[in-house]
């Protein structure tokens, strides 16, 4: 996806690879980097960019499980 760098950051892709993007820069990015960015506000879609698509996330108010019983 692309997306325009309004605040420039560092994404570190599959947590080893580091890239810097900076201010200014239209660049084409996995959706992961963009929707951090964008919810970040560090970026926003480029005008020729597909939307994007949200990953599902579990609900907050979800049970869970607890932790083992230390014997």
């Amino acid at each position: 996806m692309k997306i325009f760098v309004t605040r420039s950051f560092a994404f570190a892709y599959e947590g080893i690879d580091v890239v810097r993007y900076e201010t200014g820069q239209t660049v084409d990015v996995p959706a992961a980097c963009a929707e951090l960015a964008i919810s970040e506000k560090w970026a926003k879609p480029s005008d020729d960019a597909e939307p994007v698509v949200k990953a599902s996330r579990p609900a907050a108010n979800k049970a869970k499980k607890s932790a083992p019983e230390n014997k």
